[in-house]
């Protein structure tokens, strides 16, 4: 046990409890490994942020502090170096404001998409077409490169949240919903014909858009979003943010990259078929965590609250490390007005794991920390 865990507290038990009435359906709109529960958020802007506060989100993934604090009434200043985590969390903050302004837009969308020129399928890797019949494929990429070249992130993000998946609403053969790989063993081709139809894009389209808008998107008057594919490495701030939220990658925990690389080659062609994460290394993590401090916390107000979501410890690839205490110890380092205030020690349930029977982080660790 790490030194952190010692002086942890318990969460509160309403953390234990998935996602309730109050949770906005945007936070459903594509699946994402790793993903903070709702009310954990929730909590966390409530407690240590006031109404009208900026709060920084420079790991925001699926965009859930984001979406959240956006919600209540915070402004907020989002940013990730993954493209398919800043087209989830630029299609939360951009949503229509209503579903007949959506069903509008989509409709348009895909008579536009139509018309465009079809694919080559020699242009296409095998391993992506594998999982596609060909007229399936052939809209899907239709409609992604027309909502790329109109910068319509929450129609993409509802395409993206359909790609693959054995359900008769989704668009590609039997295959696995959260991680990418065929079940064509579990459900032959022979025995199950139907799961290798053709499927048509625009009415699955429109039922993922009406699920997706089933909550109110009620947002309040005066707030702020600024949302942006930047590395924290790169990233610069151009105000003094209230308060930061965020949840660094944990390192050598999960592959963000190869577990998203069907839906993150829709939206990049070069993404191939796998590719090593930025922190599999202690190296790689110890220079985000530089960047994050130079370039994040530098910009948070005096007095101001950073709040950490990091895994505990993470044995993987033959490596243990502990990703909490290491990122603490290089802030303290380079920011000495920084104050540990709090640490709260939370199970992470199978459900955000991209596999049930990984070894990696089973525990997370939410540090509060003050400045100045």
């Amino acid at each position: 046990m790490t030194v952190l865990a010692l002086h942890a507290v318990a969460p509160p038990p309403r953390w234990k409890h998935g996602k309730t009435d109050d949770d906005s359906t945007l936070h459903q709109l594509a699946p994402y490994i790793g993903k903070l529960k709702v009310g954990i958020a929730r909590d966390l802007i409530a407690k240590f942020t006031k109404p009208k506060d900026v709060v920084l989100d420079c790991f925001s993934g699926s965009g859930t502090v984001a979406l959240e604090a956006v919600l209540l009434g915070r402004s907020i200043v989002a940013s990730d170096r993954n493209p398919y985590a800043v087209t989830l969390t630029r299609a939360k903050l951009e949503a229509p404001n209503s579903l007949e302004q959506a069903i509008q837009r989509l409709e348009v969308r895909l008579q536009c998409a139509q018309e465009r020129p079809p694919y080559s399928r020699r242009t296409v890797p095998e391993w992506v077409s594998e999982f596609f019949h060909p007229n399936t494929l052939q809209q899907a990429l239709q409609f992604a490169d027309e909502c790329i070249e109109q910068d319509d992130q929450f129609l993409l993000a509802c395409l993206l949240g359909i790609l693959h998946h054995q359900r008769p609403g989704f668009l590609s053969y039997p295959s696995s919903h959260l991680v990418p790989y065929l079940r064509d063993k579990k459900y032959p081709r022979a025995q199950f014909p139907q799961m290798y139809e053709e499927r048509s894009l625009a009415p699955r389209l429109l039922a993922k858009v009406r699920r997706a808008l089933k909550s109110p998107n009620t947002r309040l008057p005066g707030v702020t979003v600024c949302a942006s594919q930047q590395d924290v490495a790169k990233l610069v701030l151009d105000r003094e943010v209230d308060a930061i939220i965020t949840s660094p990658p944990y390192m050598n925990a999960l592959d963000y990259i190869r577990d998203n690389r069907l839906r993150m080659w829709f939206l990049d062609r070069q993404t191939t078929n796998y590719s090593p994460e930025p922190t599999d290394r202690k190296e790689e993590f110890d220079s985000l965590s530089k960047a994050f401090a130079e370039n994040a916390l530098s910009r948070l107000r005096r007095r101001g609250r950073c709040v950490l979501i990091v895994g505990q410890t993470v044995r993987r690839k033959r490596v243990t490390s502990h990703p909490a205490e290491r990122i603490l110890g290089h802030l303290l380092s380079r920011d000495p007005s920084l104050r540990l205030e709090q640490v709260i020690e939370d199970i992470i349930p199978d459900v955000r794991r991209s596999r049930r029977s990984a070894t990696g982080t089973k525990r997370e660790l939410i540090l509060v920390l003050r400045k100045g």
